[in-house]
């Protein structure tokens, strides 16, 4: 799977107090650290065609604008400190706001720049050909006018990716999960989704990034973004992301492998009249369907074969969930934060990796998640879950677990808060069903082993040939006429994965 490349995750637009969200600086880089191996920190920095509001309630604004311009040596100084070579890529950024032009993240490649603050896109636009910063349009389908995108404005010579995903929602298509209804921006406008933007023979890359303005980046459920880098380092990650070798997550750190005529991701090509595409998807869960999208029409789905015993499942490596969260709602006046502590041992089995899904609420500035692997059988987790403030109200924290075993592998489970218990399952069980636990009673916090992900559930992968799009002018002399392709796949949890569309024929 993608061959000279790593995979690597992370999250280049997201906010805290250093702006008009919540959270210290520091809390951002310590998530961030925790469970990312990139994050670039993008401050709410100005809005220059802002109107007057109700209330003066454009005052939340322009105090966060503040705040940013006054603490941007400190922005500076974190940043640079942050970064490490091989072990953590850290990104200065801001965002830029605009009704007409729609919100853009700039991006720097290197450490201690100024932010700008123009009142025109092209003016935005040649202040990052000058820092070769990245600018990155986000929540793309929200009204023109109303911070939504303007396609009319598109160039890619600092834009080779753009942002379709963010706890706003997905911005791929107008009718795709999850819907806009987080702010008061209004539904999507289908003129302004990414495949209008390809239809109009725009080029571009597909991100995620989570927008969390709870200092929480890689918030699972609000956007996260692979790349193939060819290293761990800012300018590896830079390069794969001005080259587009990037796909876009809504959590779940689905693997992507996908490549036209074997040319990857992102990548521009010249073909003959027929392609071959092939795709490598390994979920993180079990999968629905993968599909291959051709200017703008499915022409491909692959669906998983789950149908497996118990000795085929045991003869691959695969996955589990372990999941923790529920309690008490609103309606009962009972929310609280609920702290939680978990010592795993592995009997009988090997844990090869584990993946963090970790939610970015509620927010307390002092609290941290760890999820920690201390051998090949043995994890520990401290976290906390709540109601209050979650991400469209689902409190939940969770980690999968990538094992081998057999039907004999014990999952042996100690957990000392929020009280102490102890649990022992079975894979062979876990293969025909989910092991449910609780906290106390009713209704107090629960937690629970979901059923078991054998590989052949989770990992879809094949070849196609395809048609490489329509003959200009209706010729065979003409040659052929750009065709752009990409690849979404969607697991049953409702997670999902888009990669970058490989552009065929094009100028």
């Amino acid at each position: 799977m993608n061959r000279p490349y790593s995979i690597l995750f992370g999250d280049i637009h997201n906010h805290n107090a250093m702006g008009y969200g919540v959270g210290s600086l520091e809390r951002s880089i310590d998530v961030a650290r925790g469970h990312l191996d990139f994050f670039a920190f993008t401050g709410h920095s100005s809005w220059h065609d802002m109107k007057a509001m109700e209330g003066g309630r454009e005052n939340h604004w322009l105090n966060g604008f503040e705040v940013l311009r006054n603490g941007w040596p400190k922005v500076q100084d974190l940043i640079a400190d942050t970064n490490r070579d091989g072990e953590f890529a850290a990104y200065l950024g801001f965002e830029w706001h605009s009704s007409r032009f729609g919100d853009q993240c700039v991006v720097f490649p290197d450490d201690h720049q100024p932010m700008a603050y123009p009142d025109h896109i092209r003016d935005l636009r040649n202040f990052c050909v000058e820092k070769n910063a990245l600018m990155i349009p986000h929540h793309l389908a929200y009204p023109r006018g109303e911070r939504g995108v303007n396609w009319d404005e598109f160039d890619g010579s600092r834009t080779p990716v753009v942002e379709i995903f963010s706890e706003h929602g997905n911005s791929e298509e107008d009718r795709g999960n999850p819907s806009f209804f987080n702010h008061s921006l209004g539904g999507r406008q289908t003129a302004n989704t990414a495949r209008i933007g390809l239809g109009r023979g725009l080029k571009f890359g597909f991100v995620a990034s989570s927008d969390s303005h709870n200092a929480f980046p890689g918030a699972y459920g609000e956007g996260l973004l692979g790349v193939l880098a060819a290293d761990l380092n800012r300018d590896a990650i830079m390069e794969a992301i001005n080259s587009r070798r990037t796909w876009a997550l809504t959590g779940d750190r689905i693997e992507v492998d996908f490549t036209v005529d074997g040319a990857v991701m992102g990548s521009a090509v010249e073909t003959g009249a027929s392609i071959e595409v092939g795709y490598d998807v390994q979920g993180r869960d079990e999968m629905d369907v993968v599909e291959l999208i051709q200017d703008g029409r499915i022409v491909h789905r692959a669906h998983p074969d789950p149908q497996v015993s118990l000795d085929e499942a045991m003869a691959a490596k695969f996955q589990i969930r372990l999941e923790w969260g529920w309690g008490p709602w609103g309606d009962l006046a009972l929310e609280r934060i609920c702290d939680w502590s978990f010592a795993l041992k592995i009997h009988d089995g090997r844990l090869l990796r584990a993946f963090p899904c970790l939610q970015s609420g509620p927010f307390v500035e002092e609290r941290r998640h760890c999820v920690e692997q201390t051998s090949e059988s043995t994890l520990s987790i401290q976290s906390y879950s709540g109601r209050r403030g979650a991400y469209r109200q689902n409190p939940n924290q969770s980690v999968i677990l990538e094992l081998e075993g057999s039907a004999r592998t014990t999952l042996d489970l100690h957990m000392t808060a929020p009280s102490e218990q102890r649990s022992n399952s079975r894979i062979g069980d876990l293969f025909v069903g989910s092991d449910n636990m609780r906290t106390g009673d009713f209704p107090k916090e629960n937690y629970q082993w979901h059923r078991l992900v054998p590989a052949a559930a989770s990992r879809v992968s094949g070849k196609v040939n395809l048609d490489a799009g329509n003959l200009d002018a209706g010729s065979l002399d003409a040659g052929r006429g750009p065709s752009n392709i990409y690849l979404r796949a969607r697991q049953f949890n409702g997670h999902n994965a888009w990669a970058s569309p490989v552009f065929m024929n094009y100028d």
